[in-house]
């Protein structure tokens, strides 16, 4: 049985380096090929960063074996890679019929049997059955869908749009659209955090949902209920913000995850990340959102600035809660992770880190932090007790399809030692060992996989 603890959602990214051994035909008509200069290029990116402190050998039981999917827009398809301690492997690879395959979405309990293959460029989406590995339907929409979070106590799918402000709501026992929310009208958003019209969607309460109008700087809170077989949605408040916002988190919860499930807490309050604007010398923020009844109210709200940073540099992209329960970790475009007391609502700790620094992976058996940087070829690890840099290891070569060079998020094995992610733009997953800081295993997959979720088998 799955729960929403165990899907960790990250955007997968890879290097163009290849690892294995031989000639591999792949389902797009790509021969992988092994060469003495990639095996030069590989070492040179695994051999190249600090590796202080020394490794502490511990033996332990293998952590279970995990199945991940990932969308990769390069070749518009769908990774099935079987994920274990000594083993990373390509199980298959599925076309999709939509164009710009982004990123890979669950459903939950009891739908754990299909993942919906989000293409950002087409009006629809695939849906997969993961037990055959095949693409078993396309659900038709009114807009490019950009991500989608998960109602496992109603069974209802947010979509939310790329080209339109709209969101799509989906039975997934019948994988039917039931209602739509927003203007179908293209927008044009203008604040940090490229074009897409809308933030990730986001479940606040089992009966409420918002929409992150990027292009309106505004939040849109609705309420759904069913009668029958139908269901009903109704717009109860537009919350204006600051600036676009790019998603909302709440505390217990994976910073990728915008569902809810009947294990979750009830909870009032949640923060925002505003992403700034950097045109307009308006930085980044954090928000502090209550719900009161039907309402939806901005408390507080703190900028995310030092005289020491150029504002028109910055840019906000995801905030994680620290294991603490006292701090958030937001990074920012220009290469510096805050860190913030959302108690007090104020920035303790400025850490360095690196371009494009977009996510936070906690560890907190080690008590580590592992920073993604989107523009930069190396991950950050923190130390989370006293928020301090420990070092930068390599990830990634360099740039070759011109697109970010590491993925949106991240994930842990159970017991915390092995960390995984992909340098996007070259197009291999690797495994990260937390106690030696080496990378101890990779996979060639070809191709800008960016996002997709990833579960226990």
């Amino acid at each position: 049985m799955f729960n929403r603890f165990k899907l960790h959602w990250f955007f997968a990214a890879y290097f163009s380096l290849l690892l294995t051994t031989g000639c591999q035909q792949s389902d797009t008509g790509i021969t992988i090929k092994q060469t003495s200069e990639v095996s030069t290029q590989i070492k040179e990116v695994l051999h190249s960063s600090p590796s202080d402190p020394s490794p502490k050998q511990n033996a332990s039981l293998p952590n279970p074996p995990m199945l991940a999917f990932y969308g990769d827009p390069f070749y518009n398809r769908v990774l099935a890679i079987s994920v274990k301690d000594d083993n990373l492997s390509l199980i298959k690879e599925i076309n999709t019929t939509g164009e710009n395959t982004y990123t890979v979405g669950m459903g939950g309990i009891p739908y754990e049997h299909k993942v919906y293959a989000i293409t950002r460029g087409s009006d629809s989406i695939d849906v997969i059955d993961i037990q055959t590995l095949k693409r078993t339907n396309t659900i038709p929409l009114l807009h490019h869908p950009r991500s989608c979070a998960f109602n496992e106590i109603l069974g209802i799918q947010l979509v939310s749009g790329t080209d339109k402000a709209m969101t799509s709501l989906i039975d997934v026992t019948r994988d039917e659209v039931v209602a739509v929310v927003g203007e179908n009208c293209p927008t044009h958003p203008r604040d940090y955090g490229g074009s897409n019209a809308t933030g990730h969607p986001f479940w606040l309460t089992p009966d409420k949902f918002v929409m992150l109008d990027r292009a309106a700087r505004k939040i849109y809170l609705y309420r759904i209920t069913q009668n029958g077989s139908k269901w009903r949605v109704k717009c109860l408040q537009a919350l204006s913000t600051p600036t676009s916002v790019h998603h909302i988190i709440q505390r217990g919860l994976d910073d990728m995850n915008g569902g809810i499930s009947e294990s979750d807490l009830p909870q009032d309050t949640f923060y925002a990340v505003a992403e700034g604007a950097p045109q307009h010398c308006i930085p980044p923020m954090l928000l502090e959102l209550k719900l009161e009844g039907e309402c939806l109210k901005l408390c507080r709200k703190l900028p995310l600035q030092s005289p020491d940073i150029d504002i028109k540099k910055m840019g906000a992209h995801h905030g994680t809660f620290h294991p603490d329960g006292t701090h958030i970790y937001i990074g920012s475009a220009e290469g510096h992770t805050f860190v913030i007391n959302y108690h007090t609502m104020a920035i303790e700790k400025i850490i360095p880190t690196g371009k494009g620094c977009g996510h936070t992976t906690f560890d907190p058996q080690k008590n580590l932090a592992i920073i993604t940087n989107h523009k930069d070829r190396f991950v950050t690890i923190v130390d989370t007790l006293d928020h301090t840099k420990i070092v930068d290891i390599n990830v990634s070569g360099p740039s070759q399809h011109g697109t970010i060079l590491q993925s949106h998020t991240s994930f842990l094995s159970e017991d915390g030692r092995y960390f995984y992610a992909f340098a996007t733009d070259n197009g291999i997953f690797y495994q990260l060992d937390l106690e030696s800081f080496t990378i101890t295993h990779t996979l060639y997959t070809g191709g800008t996989p960016k996002q997709g979720c990833i579960l226990l088998q």
